[in-house]
């Protein structure tokens, strides 16, 4: 499972979500429940990731102790090496979904209408979201616990016990969607207050990389890319409302430019923000020659993410009823400033991001009863069957073969 050549020395490694489980398919709340397990489409999935992977040299895989995502591991096991005993993979509590106790196994629906003020607190200020454990016969007074907090805390405590471990070297890591989110936020320095910032598609792939083995010095090359599980663009969130950003980097190839017009030839893009200081002009004239009814904007100015923050959230909650779509072409340096305000990071930490050209990221603000959610950064332009875009992967990865 691991490559004996090795020229570089930072560490790479790729989170996985689960694969749907029958939760999911529910719409529930899963919590740190061990009763929803992977559905058959859930299982397929896997084995598609497992494919999308198959060639790439792993030194060590972790999955959560849950088993939607222990399954997960071991369908994609199964099809990377089918030689090795799914016995090693790694089996931990610390990567385990994040503690909803009161919540599990509830509908999404009912906990909006039944709990409105703790919810709202949920996804706005997770970090001071606090959830009642009720007494039992074991546990005689009443306590609380802090998902948000408690997982990061949890996150933390793998990050400092792994990364030694494993320097110049790469790791597959299965987990949850709310797991995820805190490995890629601590490993950028962002605060739990943004745990909702993050979207994580069922069986989505994220690559973090850590220049010299420390947390610090921690790196987002790929988020939620899911084209290989049929995924082209992710799902809007909350209720598919609000804005919608489609960032792309200027300076692209004409192929590059007409592989993303064929991705997005059928998606509704209401408008299009484009840069006078280099290259957009002409891509965006190349990507919507399909979009006749597109209203084009010219940016004048090169700090135009501040500029249009509060045009943003205008259109943001003019649309809380119904989703627009906005497609943006301006430089890196531009997209990753956009980025930084979604998630929160500050712009000292800007180059923690790598943004790169020939690939697509998505920003949805759903309005102000949510924080803005990065959607998916660094997804390739090319079309959705997985083996196309297999060399994208193997080129983000190359260091760690």
């Amino acid at each position: 499972m691991r490559s004996n050549f090795r020229e570089y020395q930072e560490t790479r490694v790729i989170l996985v979500r689960h694969g749907q489980s029958t939760y999911n398919a529910l719409g529930l709340y899963q919590g740190s429940s061990d009763e929803s397990v992977l559905t058959e489409v859930g299982r397929s999935d896997a084995r598609k990731t497992g494919a999308f992977l198959k060639g790439l040299a792993f030194d060590a895989i972790y999955s959560s102790s849950l088993r939607r995502s222990h399954e997960t591991a071991k369908e994609m096991l199964g099809i990377i090496a089918p030689h090795i005993n799914p016995n090693t993979i790694l089996v931990t509590d610390k990567l385990r979904e994040t503690d909803m106790p009161a919540w599990q196994g509830l509908a999404f629906q009912y906990v909006r209408e039944t709990f409105p003020q703790e919810y709202r607190l949920w996804k706005q200020r997770p970090d001071e979201f606090r959830m009642e454990i009720p007494p039992n016969l074991t546990q005689k007074s009443q306590r609380y616990i802090y998902p948000a907090l408690n997982l990061y805390e949890r996150v933390q405590q793998f990050w400092q016990e792994v990364l030694p471990r494993y320097i110049g070297k790469t790791l597959l890591l299965v987990t949850h969607g709310g797991t995820n989110r805190a490995l890629i936020s601590t490993a950028l320095g962002i605060s739990p207050n943004y745990y909702h910032c993050i979207q994580q598609s069922n069986c989505g792939i994220s690559i973090l990389n850590f220049a010299n083995g420390s947390l610090e010095s921690g790196q987002l090359e790929v988020m939620n890319l899911s084209s290989h599980v049929g995924e082209d663009l992710p799902k809007p969130q909350e209720g598919g409302k609000g804005l919608r950003l489609l960032l792309v980097p200027s300076n692209a190839t004409a192929e590059q430019t007409e592989n993303l017009a064929e991705l997005l030839k059928d998606v509704n893009i209401e408008f299009s923000l484009s840069s006078i200081f280099d290259t957009s002009q002409e891509m965006t004239q190349q990507i919507l020659q399909y979009h006749p009814e597109t209203v084009q904007l010219e940016v004048l100015r090169e700090d135009f993410p501040e500029v249009w923050q509060d045009v943003i959230n205008t259109k943001s909650l003019a649309n809380s009823h119904q989703l627009m779509t906005g497609l943006v072409i301006a430089s890196k340096e531009i997209l990753k400033r956009l980025i930084c305000q979604a998630i929160g990071m500050s712009s000292d930490k800007i180059e923690r991001l790598q943004v790169r050209e020939g690939t697509i990221s998505c920003i949805q603000y759903p309005g102000s009863h949510h924080p803005p959610i990065l959607q998916a950064m660094n997804r390739p332009f090319l079309k959705t069957k997985y083996l196309n875009i297999k060399p994208q992967i193997n080129l983000a990865l190359k260091r760690s073969i």
